[in-house]
């Protein structure tokens, strides 16, 4: 589940770091490279981003246990290259391994997502592998008996994680190493952002593995995972697939780290200025979105205006055939035809088409309309009911 808007998306650039909710911004020419350099990156984070908003909880990690369950069909959709769009934390990587997309944009309304995704992007570039990246990430130092990082297992790379004690040194040395390269990226940033950033990289080196979603003043609920759980869990056909489960995967979202192709955004996905920004950036470019992951933020958005807005802002995103979305609904609210014993949250896919022809015919007359309409499940492999 994520309740803040993060998206990511693909985009080809130009250089100039003017701002691209201004009137008198102009998308760059449809020929341009599609090479990303610092320059470019620093132009798209600050220029397609909108002032933040609020939502009652921190980022850190998803609760969302179920994530890995639609894989083996996200992987039948044959979806690559194309443009990603997705919201949260780093469950988005592990769609990334799978996909492989030209580029990805993490939008979100917070703008403590935006900080936290570009401190994950300074340890994917500062880590050679995942042993290391898991190092920097909880701040620990672990031995592998193996010579060969690359072929360790995954449940065995956290079981030493888990069982290693923090060492506050190479924590502090750490942070220092991943905000020393974030300042080189030129992004403008405030003492306020660097102390958020060192916010969030202690949440995750004083929690650990252990780490659960948060909400302000509330307590971790039972039943949301811990990160050790995230990243040991299973696909609909017991495969671990998280994007650190092996070296390919990891090194295939390093790939887009260091190549400035994961691109974080403070944006609205009901709002009216960083998603026309990234449409009209997609459109310049001839550039098509096939994949947008929402969580469950169409929750908090149905049956009011900021609906109306929302789907405006979906229908002006330029979408590829056989574009799909990931949703996630929670079965503590009610309980979803598609779910899986033992798992709160159910995701599934929808094809894009569906649900424009279903806004367009009035069948989403209610959320529970819209999130059993025309659904893909993840262990059935059959769609939903219509309407």
């Amino acid at each position: 589940m994520r309740f803040r808007v993060v998206l990511l998306v693909v985009v080809a650039f130009v250089t100039g770091i003017g701002s691209l909710s201004t009137p008198g911004y102009c998308p760059p020419s449809a020929t341009a490279s599609l090479g990303i350099d610092t320059r470019e990156f620093a132009r798209l984070v600050t220029g397609l981003s909108e002032p933040e908003g609020y939502f009652n909880s921190d980022n850190f990690i998803s609760n969302e246990a179920g994530y890995l369950k639609i894989l083996p069909l996200l992987r039948k959709t044959g979806l690559r290259d194309g443009v990603y769009l997705g919201v949260g934390p780093d469950q988005n990587y592990s769609y990334l391994a799978e996909i492989r997309p030209k580029l990805a944009f993490i939008v979100d309304i917070r703008r403590q997502n935006l900080l936290e995704h570009l401190y994950y992007k300074a340890l994917f570039v500062l880590s050679s592998n995942r042993a290391e990246f898991l190092q920097r990430l909880f701040g620990r130092r672990i031995h592998l008996r193996s010579s060969k990082p690359a072929e360790s297992d995954i449940t065995r790379l956290v079981a030493l994680v888990d069982a290693a004690p923090r060492d506050a040194a190479v924590s502090l040395r750490n942070i220092q190493e991943a905000e020393q390269l974030i300042r080189g990226w030129s992004l403008g940033l405030s003492d306020d952002d660097f102390r958020s950033i060192e916010y969030v990289a202690r949440a995750l080196i004083d929690s650990g593995p252990e780490l659960q979603f948060t909400s302000y003043s509330r307590a971790p609920r039972s039943w949301y995972p811990t990160y050790k759980e995230l990243l040991l869990e299973t696909d609909s056909a017991g495969r671990n697939v998280n994007y650190l489960a092996s070296e390919d995967r990891f090194l295939a979202v390093r790939t887009l780290h260091r190549e400035n192709r994961i691109v974080p955004v403070v944006a609205d996905l009901a709002g009216r200025a960083a998603m026309s920004n990234i449409a009209r950036e997609l459109r310049a470019r001839h550039l098509e979105v096939s994949c947008f992951y929402l969580s469950n933020v169409e929750f908090y958005l149905f049956g009011r205006q900021r609906w109306s807005d929302y789907v405006r802002n979906m229908r002006a995103l330029p979408w590829a055939e056989n574009a799909i979305l990931i949703r996630s609904i929670s079965n503590n609210w009610r309980q979803h035809p598609a779910s899986i014993p033992g798992y709160y949250m159910t995701t599934v896919l929808q094809r894009v088409n569906s649900f424009f022809e279903n806004e367009d015919t009035g069948r989403n007359a209610s959320y529970w309309d819209l999130v059993t309409s025309d659904y893909i499940a993840p262990h059935l492999e059959m769609a939903g009911p219509k309407n």
